[in-house]
């Protein structure tokens, strides 16, 4: 049987309930468009929490990496079988690894703007100017957007000695304890993103079960 407003309103009167001066029809087309409203606001809220995931896992990425190649160059042994073998080849390669994920890293905070990411950025480009001098004398210069450069025939140029000095101490130790502070707050900003991403689903679809008139 096909239930009108008439209908509805006259069984409304003798439960002795408030008569509603809208439409059935117009209370249902309401409720569709409140639906497609806020679908509308929840993939933007969800588009937006995605990118903010993606953003910080990459940055996760390239600060694990900065770290381990930072890691790496701590390594004694590195410098001793340079020594040895008269190479600095390996070294060199490590070397670059590190300038390109803290360039990666360096570019990703930036982007990622938060006061405790911009915080972190400052430190890792005060960390360069710190040891400014030493890393130009063996290739390593850096660019007015923060970015880090090697001189190739600079850095072959150098003596281990002297490559271990810069590259083994205080340089590479600020660049292992910032990388890890980078990743772990990356991973805590990813999850977060990710619990948005959930709830807000969740909560969309709560909400739009209250206007389930058939459910």
């Amino acid at each position: 049987m096909r239930i009108t407003t008439q209908m509805l309103n006259t069984s409304m009167r003798k439960a002795g309930l408030p008569v509603n001066t809208m439409s059935l029809l117009d209370g249902i087309k309401n409720s569709q468009s409140w639906n497609s409203n806020s679908l509308s606001a929840l993939n933007q809220q969800n588009t937006v929490s995605q990118a903010q995931k993606k953003n910080y896992e990459a940055l996760k990425k390239s600060a694990d990496e900065l770290q381990q190649s930072a890691e790496k160059l701590r390594d004694k042994e590195l410098f001793e079988e340079a020594k040895k073998s008269g190479s600095t080849e390996e070294i060199g390669e490590y070397v670059e690894s590190l300038l390109n994920h803290y360039n990666q890293t360096v570019k990703s905070l930036k982007s990622n703007m938060s006061p405790l990411n911009q915080y972190y950025r400052q430190n890792l480009l005060e960390a360069v100017q710190g040891e400014k001098e030493g890393l130009e004398s063996i290739g390593i210069t850096q660019g007015k957007d923060g970015s880090l450069s090697l001189d190739k025939d600079k850095f072959k140029a150098a003596d281990t000695a002297v490559l271990e000095q810069v590259l083994g101490g205080t340089f590479t130790e600020k660049m292992s304890f910032l990388a890890d502070r980078i990743s772990d707050n990356a991973h805590a900003n990813a999850s977060s993103a990710s619990n948005q991403y959930n709830a807000s689903g969740s909560n969309y679809f709560a909400e739009a079960n209250k206007y389930n008139f058939w459910g």
